[in-house]
């Protein structure tokens, strides 16, 4: 009796860490542009069973919880007609370790718009933006857009910051799919 239920036990371990992996997708794995410009987009499949209001009130209690108070937060729209919220924020990035030990930080700044379809939510992120996360001396710190920084052809122009432009990518694709996978686990929820 106890094997059979150390057996069930494992069945429903493994049934639920499967479950748990197919929820941490990595959606975004490379960078794409269009017209010139970086910017990720994707579609996610709501709850077939609730309504476009039903979904908009967990994107905006999502947002609220996630953004209000944030001091990193630049600004937050919430449109209640279109159903949708838009965002602008900043987040420090700690990069991979380089090739000398190093793990440098950045703060890329990024804008989001989510909004509601009849079938789920159409996530597109854009206008990213880096700047380097140590205090700099300057009033205003030099910015540099991802298609300078994290594109294809960025990464292969120069050999001496390819190693940083690399891993500045890893971080940032890494971030975008939590963002992704979190407004994800909000709004593919079943009742």
């Amino acid at each position: 009796m106890k094997r059979i239920l150390l057996i069930i036990g494992l069945v429903f371990t493994i049934i639920a860490s499967g479950d748990a992996q197919t929820q941490n997708e990595n959606v975004f794995s490379t960078v794409p542009e269009v017209n010139g410009k970086v910017v990720f987009q994707q579609f996610i499949h709501t709850h077939q069973g609730m309504s476009e209001a039903q979904v908009y009130s967990l994107l905006y209690k999502w947002g609220k919880d996630n953004y209000a108070g944030n001091p990193l937060l630049s600004g937050i729209r919430f449109n209640e007609k279109e159903k949708s919220i838009t965002v602008s924020s900043k987040v420090e990035l700690l990069l991979p370790e380089n090739s000398t030990g190093d793990r440098l930080k950045k703060m890329m700044n990024y804008r989001f718009d989510a909004s509601i379809t009849s079938a789920g939510c159409v996530l597109i992120i854009r206008d990213v933006t880096y700047q380097d996360g140590e205090k700099n001396k300057t009033f205003f710190p030099k910015l540099s857009s991802a298609e300078e920084m994290i594109t294809d052809s960025a990464i292969n122009s120069n050999e001496s910051d390819k190693e940083l432009k690399e891993n500045l990518r890893k971080s940032t694709l890494y971030f975008l799919n939590e963002l992704y996978n979190d407004l994800k686990g909000v709004l593919s929820v079943s009742n």
